[in-house]
């Protein structure tokens, strides 16, 4: 969609300045690579729809930015990578700090945008509010 509608590469324009801050954060060596947008995509999730647990494989960060979030509307939720080697640990209580959680929600806010590396699995739940939560997801590669 970036490389054929001028509103989407506007988007991309934007989006890139805060994934190469992020790659740098993350102390990616970047050195003679270019880390570029490979693809991006409207999500639309009217009421009940959900988006199941997924990655982003070939790809290095991934991200959304949200346009639309109806009050009560569900946000991302991230899965502990170390979740399948929590064998014999006891459940985590309810108030536990949020790097000890097996699971992270981070909200959906219209204009927020969020970054991630494309491996951490990920899920939206069910939309439980009428309006429609929209938002334009895409990758970034670097090869």
């Amino acid at each position: 969609m970036h490389r054929l509608s001028p509103t989407f590469a506007a988007l991309e324009q934007l989006i890139d300045e805060h994934a190469r801050t992020f790659a740098r954060q993350l102390q990616f060596d970047m050195r003679n690579r270019k880390l570029a947008m490979t693809d991006c995509w409207v999500n639309i999730m009217p009421r009940q729809v959900s988006h199941g647990l997924h990655l982003h494989p070939l790809s290095t960060l991934s991200g959304t930015y949200y346009l639309k979030t109806p009050k009560g509307c569900p946000g991302l939720k991230f899965e502990d990578p170390r979740l399948e080697r929590f064998m014999a640990a006891p459940p985590r209580l309810a108030r536990s700090r949020r790097e000890n959680q097996p699971w992270v929600v981070l909200p959906a806010e219209a204009g927020d945008l969020l970054l991630f590396e494309s491996w951490l699995r990920h899920q939206v739940a069910p939309n439980p509010v009428r309006g429609e939560r929209v938002s334009v997801s895409f990758n970034y590669g670097w090869f």
